[in-house]
C-alpha cells in the first residue's frame, strides 16, 4: 500500500501484520530494505524518524557514537509517549555514565555467570514441565510456563523475597500490556517503584549476595551510585531480564509448533543443536517490533540518504533479522542453518545485558519442552491467537497448547 511513497515522504510505523500470518513481518518491510532503506516514517506519538531496515545499516547505527541513544536529546524518537530520563536508566544515555552504570552490574550477567545459572534454571523449568503434565488440557503456556521462568530467574538474580514474586509480576505484566488502561499502568507502575524504593532500603541495612544487595553494600556504600539510581538500575534490569524473554519463549515455542518438522529435529537434544536452534529462531522471530530509537549528533550520510543532526531515526531489528541479503531464504525458519547471528538483543555497547542468561534460558526452556513433551501442539488455530500487537515488544498474550 506504500509501494510509491518515496523516501522522503512519511508512513505510519509500525505496519500491522496479517492476523493469519501473525508470525509473519508486514510484507511492506521487504520493499523498504530492497527499494528504500532508509526512508521517513510516523510513529503512534506523531514523531518523524528515519527507519533503517537493512541488516549492515542497522548494525553500522548501532555502532556508531554519531548516533546517541540519549532520550533526552531533542529529535529522540519516541514510540507511544516521551521518556522521561531517570539517573541510573542505564539503557538511555550515552557514555561516559553508560559505562559507569553496566561496569557495575556487569559481572552479574557475562556468559560464564550464565552458565553457572544453568543447573538452577533447567530445575525451574522441570518444575514448570511437571505441573503442565500433571494438571488439565488444554494449558495456556505464557501464564503457566513463558512467564513464570524469567520471572522467577529475574527476581532470584535481583533479589527480591520468593513471597513478593506474585505481585511483582502481576504489576510488570500491567505494564507491558497495552490492552491495560492508562489508570491501571500508572497504579501498578507506582506499586512497582514503591515496592522497589521499599526492597533497596531493606538492602541498605541488611544487604544481601544479589545483584541489587551488592549495589547498595558496595558502590552505594561507596558513594557510587545513590538510592534512587539502584531503584530505577533495578527497573532496568527486570525490563531486560523478564518481558522480553518471556515474550521470546511463547513465540518461539509458537514457531516451533507452527514448523512441526523443525520441532521434531529439536527433539534430539543435542548441545550444539539447541545452541544454533535459538539463534535461529530469535532471528526468526525477533521481538523488538518496533526496533530502537537513535539520534544524530552530527550531520551524517547512510545509505546514500543525507541525515541532519537533531534529526530521529528507529532501527528495524525484526525487519534486519530477515534480510535476503544476508540470509538465504531468510522468511525460512531451519534450526540447523549456520551463521544466524541476530540482531535480537541489539548490537553495539547498548546491547542487551541480559543476552547471555536470556539465551541460556531459552535453550533449556525450549529444549526441555521437545524432549519432555514431544507431542506438544496448539489447542487451535493461529488465527485464532492474541498478539500484543501495538507493545514495543511483540508477543502473545495466550498460548493454549495440548499434547
Amino acid at each position: 500500500m506504500h509501494e510509491g511513497l518515496t523516501a522522503t515522504q512519511e508512513c505510519p510505523f509500525p505496519l500491522p501484520r496479517d492476523s493469519r500470518r501473525p508470525l509473519d513481518l508486514p510484507p511492506e518491510y521487504a520493499r523498504f530494505r530492497r527499494d528504500q532503506p532508509v526512508r521517513k516514517v510516523t510513529t503512534p506519538s506523531g514523531d518523524v524518524a528515519w527507519l533503517v531496515s537493512r541488516y549492515e545499516d542497522v548494525r553500522a547505527v548501532l555502532s556508531d557514537p554519531r548516533f546517541s541513544a540519549e532520550v533526552a536529546n531533542p529529535g529522540y524518537p519516541r514510540y507511544l509517549f516521551p521518556v522521561d530520563p531517570q539517573p541510573g536508566a542505564f539503557v538511555t544515555v550515552d557514555p561516559p555514565e553508560h559505562t559507569r552504570y553496566r561496569r557495575m552490574i556487569m559481572s552479574h550477567f557475562t556468559k560464564k555467570q550464565a552458565e553457572a545459572m544453568r543447573p538452577r534454571i533447567q530445575e525451574l523449568v522441570d518444575e514448570r514441565v511437571d505441573r503442565l503434565l500433571a494438571g488439565p488440557r488444554p494449558v495456556d503456556l505464557v501464564t503457566a510456563f513463558a512467564r513464570p521462568v524469567p520471572l522467577t530467574v529475574v527476581c532470584e538474580l535481583l533479589g527480591v523475597p520468593y513471597r513478593d514474586r506474585v505481585a511483582f509480576g502481576r504489576w510488570i505484566n500491567t505494564l507491558v500490556e497495552t490492552s491495560t488502561t492508562q489508570a491501571r499502568r500508572d497504579a501498578a507502575a507506582g506499586a512497582l517503584f514503591r515496592y522497589m524504593h521499599k526492597l533497596v532500603a531493606d538492602k541498605e541495612r541488611d544487604p544481601t549476595d544479589d545483584v541489587l544487595g551488592r549495589l547498595t553494600g558496595n558502590q552505594m556504600r561507596n558513594g557510587e551510585i545513590g538510592h534512587d539510581e539502584v531503584v530505577v538500575t533495578g527497573m532496568m534490569l527486570l525490563s531486560a531480564g523478564y518481558d522480553t524473554t518471556a515474550s521470546s519463549i511463547a513465540l518461539t515455542t509458537l514457531a516451533l509448533l507452527e514448523h512441526p518438522e523443525e520441532f521434531a529435529r529439536l527433539q534430539e537434544d543435542t548441545d550444539e543443536l539447541i545452541v544454533g536452534a535459538v539463534e535461529e529462531l530469535l532471528r526468526y522471530q525477533n521481538v523488538m517490533q518496533c526496533g530502537v530509537g537513535r539520534v544524530a549528533t552530527e550531520d551524517t550520510e547512510l545509505c546514500g540518504q543525507r541525515i541532519s543532526a537533531g534529526e530521529g531515526l528507529i532501527v528495524l531489528l525484526s525487519s534486519a533479522d530477515r534480510d535476503e541479503n544476508v540470509y538465504e531464504e531468510a522468511d525460512r525458519l531451519d534450526i540447523t542453518r549456520a551463521g544466524s547471528t541476530p540482531l535480537a538483543f541489539g548490537h553495539g555497547i547498548h546491547s542487551c545485558i541480559a543476552k547471555f542468561l536470556s539465551r541460556v534460558e531459552l535453550q533449556v526452556a525450549l529444549g526441555t519442552l521437545a524432549r519432555r513433551i514431544p507431542t506438544l501442539k496448539l489447542a487451535g488455530r493461529v488465527e485464532e491467537l492474541k498478539f500484543r500487537d501495538t507493545a514495543i515488544v511483540y508477543s502473545l498474550r495466550e498460548l493454549p497448547v495440548t499434547w
